[in-house]
């Protein structure tokens, strides 16, 4: 079945107005009173169940009594031709609800308000951030145990089969500990808003080095970057380059680790490489990453690094690209050059 749309512009509105799912309602400000000219079929569905609320005190209807004076400073100004966003606390049919709510002003003191309940998605994000710092603590809390138990008893282990197994026990404690701490980064540079200005590459790449040299005094590390790099990114490109070269040392299984970290420059894209001589990344893995396979129990991820690579490349409207060459890993991420 085809639906004819209306023909002119104030029908169309009117139909858009009444079809969409969040409540809205057209208010005139009298004597900076808001009161409704119209409301369509969800704000009287959520709000208020009657089949008009024409002509009614939109605080009165809507507003708790503690919430006045929050409700008044909006008022102001949509007064003064200013749009309101906040996350907001309304009274509706079925008790207080938090909503979003974004007001636009439309001519002299009249306005539109639009209010998107986010009371679930609110309290599941409250779910979850409790769920994540009882998960986190108790996890390192108890793998620091292991770790301290498995080192003691390697130091009187004199059974080969209990040395490897006691090893074993400290290298997947280890494993545990790094997860924790890439959840916490995960956290803390996920909930930033980018802004993206002209960043400096080869620096970040200097400084990244050295410091995983510092960590893995065994491992090579060889640089081949042109110094006047300049990408589109933000603070946060450091913590892309830093996961790069750290996973490709400590995921790296050779007894002499080996990483190259080398730029180049097609057009108005830098491409920043980094190649290890490791046992490389699983092709399953690869393909989770990239978005390409289902994460399942039987198939996932065995870190957070190349997420938040993703992720972060993604945010300054970058490319990755994960492969595998010669036994080792090359990944790949592209980002906007910013031209000296």
């Amino acid at each position: 079945m085809t639906t004819t749309p209306p023909t002119n512009a104030t029908s169309r509105f009117e139909t858009l107005f009444e079809q969409l799912n969040d409540p809205v309602v057209e208010f005139k400000l009298d004597d900076g009173e808001p009161i409704i000219v119209q409301a369509n079929a969800a704000f009287r569905e959520v709000f208020c169940v009657v089949d008009s609320v024409a002509g009614l005190p939109l605080n009165d209807l809507i507003v708790p009594a503690d919430r006045q004076g929050e409700a008044t400073d909006f008022d102001e100004r949509t007064a003064d031709g200013k749009p309101n966003r906040a996350v907001i606390e309304r009274t509706t049919a079925d008790g207080t609800r938090k909503f979003l709510y974004r007001s636009v002003p439309i001519g002299e003191n009249h306005g539109f308000a639009i209010y998107s309940d986010i009371t679930a998605k609110l309290r599941q994000e409250r779910y979850l951030d409790v769920l994540q710092r009882v998960l986190r603590h108790n996890l390192r809390n108890d793998v620091n145990l292991i770790t301290g138990h498995a080192e003691q008893a390697l130091e009187t282990a004199e059974n080969e089969a209990t040395r490897d197994a006691l090893e074993s026990i400290t290298e997947t404690a280890d494993s545990l500990t790094q997860l924790c701490t890439e959840a916490q980064t995960i956290r803390n540079v996920l909930g930033e808003s980018a802004t993206l200005e002209p960043t400096a590459l080869t620096p970040i790449v200097d400084s990244v080095s050295k410091d995983c040299l510092r960590r893995f005094q065994q491992a090579t590390i060889t640089v081949d970057c042109p110094d006047d790099l300049t990408v589109q990114a933000d603070g946060r490109l450091r913590i892309v380059v830093d996961s790069l070269v750290d996973n490709a040392i400590r995921h790296n299984t050779s007894s002499m680790p080996k990483v190259t970290v080398a730029a180049s420059v097609d057009d108005d894209t830098v491409e920043l490489t980094v190649r290890d001589n490791g046992p490389g990344i699983p092709e399953t893995e690869r393909d989770i990453v990239l978005g390409d396979a289902e994460i399942s129990p039987l198939s996932h991820g065995s870190g957070l690094g190349l997420w938040l690579v993703k992720w972060l490349t993604e945010s300054y409207g970058g490319r990755l690209d994960i492969a595998a060459d010669d036994g080792g890993s090359v990944v790949r991420v592209q980002l906007k050059r910013v031209p000296a």
